[in-house]
């Protein structure tokens, strides 16, 4: 009975209308109104005020849908345990990560896991680097692959990978030959920027330029990886990224990685992060075994890769 108030406490509030949960919950309206009044007079406060055609949480009832929300994941968990006992792993694993990451490395690790553990879902995320934060602190990922920050303290940090910020190009771009480049002289060519640029970098971008006086000409920004790939593989500017998102590329010779001397982005590490109160549950230790092995393939890749290190 208690789970039952719990879902329908969760879902008015995700909807902010008992008409609308009710119709998600394929119930009569009254009834889940009821259950929601039986709560309220046994905890002796209203957890919704009625607004308009809808209803609002009240500071109560915020406590409550967070107490509804926690006890269904944790339950789900508990069901999802149970149930690998006998071998069938099944659930759903949240993941967040960057662009470059989902180009990558999550393709090959989850195409394995789907294919050996069926009842396993994934639900992956591209995230911006302005919301890393607020959905780390959040902590709605189980499992995230992002640049190192040891900030997020509900989060372990179980693998990294080493990659040099540097500029993606043509091997017949004029700074193809070069062993290193500074922003200052990529400033003299075209670049393709990310919309949403990752912010360690925006802020060594503004001091470089306040020091040199110089101001890149960006012909393309875009929140497409895919988009940006296409476009620095035609030759119509430059971008600004570690190699891993470009290994199988730079691997055929197609594209080149030149790194950049400015210090602050002499070495960027990628982390695999997980969740210390979800790192038990035996999806995500799947998906943290296969992310590991993809993390490890790719340091490989890396130190193998022709670029002008």
């Amino acid at each position: 009975m208690h789970a039952v108030v719990l879902r329908y406490i969760d879902q008015v509030a995700r909807f902010g209308s008992i008409r609308r949960a009710a119709e998600t919950l394929n119930i009569a309206s009254s009834a889940v109104n009821r259950q929601i009044l039986k709560l309220e007079a046994a905890i002796g406060t209203p957890l919704f005020e009625r607004v308009g055609n809808g209803v609002r949480p009240t500071p109560a009832g915020e406590y409550v849908i967070r107490h509804a929300r926690d006890t269904l994941a944790d339950w789900q968990r508990t069901r999802t345990n149970i149930s690998a006992l006998s071998g069938n792993i099944h659930g759903e694993v949240r993941v967040g990560t960057i662009p470059s990451a989902m180009i990558s490395i999550l393709p090959k690790a989850l195409d394995s896991l789907a294919q050996a553990h069926p009842n396993l879902k994934f639900r992956v995320l591209d995230m911006a680097p302005s919301d890393h934060a607020e959905e780390m602190r959040a902590g709605r990922p189980d499992v995230a692959v992002l640049f190192i920050d040891r900030r997020y303290r509900d989060y372990e940090i179980v693998a990294q990978l080493g990659a040099k910020v540097g500029v993606i190009m043509r091997p017949d771009h004029p700074l193809a030959k070069r062993s290193q480049l500074t922003l200052t002289e990529c400033s003299s060519y075209p670049v393709t920027m990310l919309d949403d640029p990752w912010l360690l970098f925006e802020s060594t971008l503004q001091n470089e330029f306040i020091r040199s006086g110089a101001e890149l000409n960006t012909v393309l920004r875009t929140n497409s990886m895919t988009l940006m790939k296409q476009a620095i593989s035609s030759g119509m500017g430059l971008g600004f990224f570690t190699p891993v998102g470009f290994l199988d590329e730079i691997r055929t010779g197609q594209l080149v990685h030149v790194p950049l001397t400015e210090h602050d982005l002499a070495a960027t590490d990628i982390g695999l992060f997980v969740h210390r109160g979800r790192a038990r549950s035996p999806s995500v230790q799947l998906l943290v075994r296969a992310l590991s092995d993809e993390f490890v393939r790719a340091a490989s890749d890396l130190r193998n890769a022709p670029t002008k290190a």
